[in-house]
């Protein structure tokens, strides 16, 4: 048999941003994470934030609802939104 065969997910996936605070930016940079349980979103997104020396913080929503702040921007109410 050829290919892979991939484990049927439980679960479907779900999209969380995930906003990086970087200290070679002015703005958080924007990240869109697929997974489908938010523990794994939450992995993924420390794993992100643990990618560079240069990030400081990030701020995981999913919804527009924040679920998890890890870093400099837990100090922040939270991430400014652009509308329109």
């Amino acid at each position: 048999m050829f290919g892979v065969l991939l484990p049927v997910m439980d679960k479907p996936l779900v999209d969380y941003e995930v906003y990086v605070d970087d200290a070679r930016y002015l703005v958080p940079s924007f990240y869109l994470i697929s997974a489908n349980t938010a523990e794994r979103a939450l992995k993924l997104a420390e794993q992100l934030w643990r990618s560079s020396p240069h990030h400081r913080g990030i701020e995981v929503r999913q919804d527009n609802a924040r679920i998890a702040v890890m870093g400099t921007l837990a100090d922040v109410q939270s991430v400014p939104r652009v509308v329109g």
